[in-house]
């Protein structure tokens, strides 16, 4: 990462972000945060040495079933994202940019959350902030909320929001508020009531997968994880799954 770059867009603190949420992992032996070895630096860059994920990303799996990926593979991949959100919660930090290209792939088959640049530290389960940081088509209400009023704040949730966006995507093969007008996008988002809607020539999706979505793209205060792990475990869509043994397991797919 060259220096200059960074300066001239202010990113010093990203980076510093960045850097520490891996180096916890890496203290709690976390096996879901996209491992740090080493960083360092000369006069004109600072290097990360990680470890190389070559399963490619989430998009790299989603090209690989024709962009829907069969229900009972998306359940294992959703329970693994679910555990990697989960632990970088439990480190103290929120996202802020969930999304299939920053879901990476051992070539095991399991996943690795990874890219903590947009990564804010929690202060008493929330943070403050009046940038709307993230990708547009994964983006929560709340952070677009937060970006027009200087008092704005908001919490985990908003990860498990892009998580939402990201599991309508595996299953349905594109995003629920898409626009090639980016203030459209946001306007279907702050308006998601109105526009959640699921393909229906996609009859082969379970009721319960359904639900699930609607229980992450809906209301914050409504939302799944606000509770943490527990709200996944008892939901209907991830039954069957060894949560405790999940990462053990041999990938259903790799």
């Amino acid at each position: 990462m060259h220096k200059y770059d960074m300066l001239k867009r202010a990113d010093r603190a990203c980076f510093l972000e960045e850097r520490d949420v891996m180096v916890k992992a890496m203290a709690k032996n976390s096996p879901w945060i996209a491992r740090l070895h080493h960083t360092f630096q000369d006069e004109k860059y600072l290097y990360f040495l990680m470890d190389f994920y070559n399963g490619g990303d989430m998009l790299t799996l989603l090209s690989k079933f024709d962009d829907r990926i069969p229900e009972n593979i998306t359940k294992f991949y959703a329970a693994e994202i679910v555990m990697a959100i989960n632990s970088l919660h439990e480190l103290g930090y929120v996202h802020r940019d969930i999304k299939p290209d920053n879901i990476l792939v051992e070539s095991s088959g399991h996943i690795v959350l990874g890219d903590f640049g947009s990564c804010l530290r929690l202060k008493d389960g929330i943070v403050k902030v009046n940038t709307a940081i993230g990708t547009p088509d994964y983006i929560s209400p709340e952070i677009l909320r937060a970006a027009e009023d200087s008092h704005g704040t908001f919490g985990i949730e908003c990860d498990y929001w892009s998580f939402g966006v990201v599991l309508f995507e595996m299953l349905f093969g594109e995003t629920p508020f898409y626009s090639e007008n980016l203030i459209e996008t946001y306007s279907r988002i702050m308006n998601f009531s109105q526009h959640l809607k699921f393909p229906t020539e996609c009859g082969d999706i379970s009721e319960c997968a359904k639900d699930l979505i609607q229980k992450l793209i809906c209301d914050r205060k409504a939302r799944l994880g606000r509770s943490g792990l527990a709200d996944f475990i008892k939901h209907d869509f991830f039954t069957g799954i060894d949560w405790e043994h999940l990462r053990d397991r041999k990938s259903i797919h790799s």
